[in-house]
């Protein structure tokens, strides 16, 4: 809300990003199979919700999206805008929370409401024909020794919103 005008304005969103971590190397993907973005590969994500810290919304949405619990650690902070390719229309303004999860224990659920989940290699990763573009680089956020932010502007093809 302004409160100068009073009106009700649009907002970025707030969500956490879960970068999770087998002992093997692997990390948990997940294709989206829902619009927006249909059929590209990330990393999990969840909103967080009014009263909940950043470690209780990636605790509940890893639970939820996959059926495991891990150990959770914030990594850092990254701001991600993006852009429609051709008009130049802001698509989505959010903020993550990035949350790095290893020893994860539990049965993955592979398949739940709008999502595939999986775990592979980066190499793997790397070779989907639609994934998201700040995989990679949440990826080199965790593995830093502090905390860190980020700020990026993306740009995707209308079809694919």
């Amino acid at each position: 809300m302004d409160t100068d005008d009073a009106q009700i304005e649009k907002q970025p969103k707030l969500s956490v990003v879960l970068v999770i971590e087998r002992e093997d190397g692997l990390h948990l993907q997940q294709r989206r199979l829902k619009q927006p973005y249909y059929g590209f590969w990330g990393h999990l994500t969840g909103k967080i919700r009014w009263g909940e810290t950043m470690l209780e919304a990636a605790a509940r949405e890893l639970l939820e999206e996959t059926g495991l619990a891990a150990t959770l650690r914030v990594a850092g902070f990254y701001h991600k805008l993006d852009y429609d390719d051709e008009s130049g229309d802001l698509l989505e303004d959010k903020y993550f929370c990035i949350v790095h999860g290893t020893s994860p224990q539990g049965t993955l659920l592979t398949e739940t409401d709008g999502q595939h989940n999986e775990w592979m290699t980066i190499e793997e990763f790397e070779k989907k024909d639609k994934k998201f573009g700040s995989v990679v680089e949440t990826i080199e956020i965790i593995q830093g020794a502090q905390v860190q932010v980020r700020e990026r502007k993306y740009r995707y093809n209308s079809d694919d919103y």
